[in-house]
């Protein structure tokens, strides 16, 4: 009998504030895949039902190729069904969900051991930083950096309390397009200002210093490039913080806008939601939790 597996893969918030490529959470958000070795084919519900491919060229089945490629094995064909809840080309890791889900694909089809570090080291490689993978991966807010040619992560403590309330648009941003935006170099000044903030958001998520995120969750690295292409930033933003939010971040390369919160989850997303629609921007707000695991394999 073919043995049947399922995959839960969390939604991730990358560049959490300062941390460009560097920090993230993973958000209680999950795809839900359902595969087993057999003829091959791929079936999609929910976000991408229509969009994503159902071919070899899908970045699933594109990353279980690279990932057999890796581990030194065959291609055995599979089926894969598909339930996405994380939102596609919105900036809360729909990408990364898709990379660690062929990886992991590759290794149960092949009965290898599942080693989430091992996991990392390719879904990271794969990627180019470890700020989306890194969280999806081992859950939680994570801290990810390369040192001749491998990748390394740190957790960080948080309160369970927080929550993260993104406000998700249709307008389109493609994150290798919004990279093309991005200066090759930044001024010293800049850098001092990241490295200052970078280091204040660890010790203030890390210490509960809830007052400090409105200073912590400030770049310089990549937001005031991104975020003149973004309609309805600064407006969406001021209106999560009115209504209480500690922080608000651009969370990926965008449209998505984050605000992260202790409370008043509810009114910060209503009036996130408000302050959109009277800019005429359509898109919808989700509220959840920073997940504490990571992507789950199941038997079925």
């Amino acid at each position: 009998m073919t043995k049947l597996f399922k995959l839960r893969v969390p939604a991730s918030s990358a560049n959490l504030g300062s941390g460009f490529d560097s920090i993230g959470a993973c958000l209680d958000i999950w795809n839900e895949i359902k595969f087993c070795e057999g003829d091959f084919s791929i079936s999609n519900k929910g976000y991408g039902a229509k969009s994503f491919s159902t071919d070899k060229k899908n970045l699933i089945y594109k990353s279980y190729l690279q990932a057999n490629q890796i581990l030194g094995k065959s291609e055995k064909e599979i089926s894969i069904n598909c339930i996405n809840n994380i939102p596609i080309s919105g900036g809360l890791g729909s990408s990364s969900a898709a990379i660690i889900s062929g990886i992991m694909i590759a290794y149960a089809i092949h009965n290898i051991d599942i080693n989430k570090d091992d996991i990392f080291q390719i879904s990271a490689s794969m990627e180019g930083h470890p700020d989306n993978v890194g969280p999806a991966i081992f859950g939680g807010i994570t801290i990810g950096y390369n040192d001749d040619n491998d990748w390394y992560l740190s957790p960080v403590k948080y309160s369970k309390n927080l929550k993260i309330i993104s406000f998700v648009s249709d307008q389109k941003i493609l994150t290798k397009e919004s990279r093309k935006g991005l200066p090759d170099s930044i001024s010293r000044e800049d850098s001092v200002y990241n490295i200052s903030r970078s280091a204040l958001l660890i010790n203030s998520i890390s210490n509960n210093n809830f007052d400090d995120f409105k200073y912590a969750f400030q770049d310089k690295v990549h937001e005031q490039y991104r975020t003149p292409k973004i309609k309805g930033f600064k407006t969406i933003s001021n209106a999560a913080i009115s209504a209480g939010a500690l922080a608000t971040y651009l969370s990926g390369s965008g449209p998505t806008i984050s605000a992260i919160a202790e409370s008043k989850e509810l009114t910060i997303n209503y009036e996130m939601l408000d302050a959109a629609n009277k800019l005429g921007i359509n898109g919808e707000g989700i509220i959840c939790k920073i997940s504490e695991s990571g992507v789950q394999l199941i038997d079925e």
